[in-house]
């Protein structure tokens, strides 16, 4: 029920947020084109922003050159291939050693998952429990590489966020949002790698009173612990970490790359190269926080709020979002593919909630 009820607000959040974003879009867009459109009843204003801004957002839609839009899909391939190779290498770690075609797999499977599915039964899970049934059932060292991988894409994210706010301080320093969110991008570093830490000092848990005590009567405790034991593995292993960091900062570029060639094609040009590397990494940091659904709504206004301060129109930074998300998209349609050819390996839904 407690599942079920957090779907919902979550879905709730999307809708409201992207409801409230495109209103206000489409009544900017409308009010250029309609004389004395906040004279009207209600009813009738709500009506014409809503007639009016869907087509002005589709003219902007076709605007798009598709050569641009292609090249911006190669990118997210190419992303979609060097984070498969990556999370390999932190499989192998494990002793968890796939093939490559079939990593390949799992993790198209997890991608289409995340982008199209709600509750317990998501990508991390799937890529997670495909992983343990393939490698005689190693669950606790399958779900500690999927942390892993979160972690160190997040990590090295905010990093590159942290670098470029500090490369372009006066900007930063000018701008009350971009120095708020410098400080929680701080905290978020010093936090990750303090935790991490934590988490690879054996024998933590016995340094406080109490404290093994404590954890012990938590759910799935024995899981835990097991989890905590495998993430422990790759202390010892700093050339593997080192090369995930080392492909992951190209993984970011080529994101970020990707909406750049969007932004060419739809005739962006009020926004530099230095604009897009500044605000994209804040914008996909605050993204990946799990407010909504895949980030909707929150990632929007997000690009309408950092692009409008380089002169970019609302409603062209809300397609350049819309079609950054649709690039992506791709290859989570892809990973579809995958899952209905592997799809009799799949148990039931409560199976799976079962074993979390």
């Amino acid at each position: 029920m407690k599942k079920h009820l957090g779907n919902l607000v979550r879905i709730l959040v999307s809708v409201g947020i992207l409801a409230y974003l495109f209103h206000g879009i489409f009544r900017k867009e409308a009010v250029e084109q309609i004389a004395g459109l906040d004279t009207m009843p209600w009813a009738e204003r709500v009506a014409k922003i809503w007639s009016v801004g869907p087509r002005s957002l589709a003219e902007v839609f076709q605007q798009v050159q598709p050569l641009w839009f292609l090249l911006a899909i190669a990118c997210m391939g190419v992303v979609a291939v060097c984070g498969t190779i990556r999370w390999q290498w932190i499989l192998r770690v494990q002793g968890l050693d796939l093939p490559l075609r079939r990593v390949f797999s799992i993790n198209f499977i997890g991608a289409f998952f995340n982008t199209f599915m709600l509750g317990a039964t998501g990508g991390d899970v799937m890529k997670a429990w495909y992983v343990a049934r393939e490698t005689h059932h190693k669950k606790a060292e399958a779900v500690a590489t999927v942390i892993v991988d979160r972690v160190i894409g997040l990590l090295v994210l905010f990093l590159i966020a942290l670098v470029m706010m500090l490369s372009f301080w006066h900007r930063v320093y000018d701008d009350a949002r971009l120095r708020t969110f410098i400080v929680f991008t701080l905290l978020f570093v010093v936090g990750t790698v303090a935790i991490t830490a934590l988490s690879f000092w054996k024998g933590f848990a016995d340094c406080l009173p109490g404290l093994r005590a404590l954890l012990q009567r938590l759910p799935k405790y024995e899981t835990m612990r097991r989890m905590v034991k495998a993430c422990r593995v790759y202390a010892s292993h700093p050339g593997v970490l080192a090369k995930t960091v080392a492909i992951t900062v190209p993984v970011h570029g080529l994101s970020m790359l990707a909406i750049v060639f969007i932004g060419k094609g739809l005739g962006i040009t009020s926004a530099s190269l230095v604009d897009y590397f500044l605000y994209l990494p804040i914008i996909n940091a605050i993204s990946a926080i799990p407010i909504s659904i895949s980030g909707f709504g929150v990632r929007e206004g997000m690009y309408v709020a950092m692009f409008s301060r380089v002169g970019v129109p609302g409603a062209v930074a809300l397609a350049l979002s819309l079609l950054g998300y649709f690039a992506n998209l791709f290859w989570s349609l892809v990973g579809a593919g995958f899952y209905v050819t592997h799809r009799k390996d799949l148990p039931p839904t409560d199976q799976i909630e079962h074993e979390e």
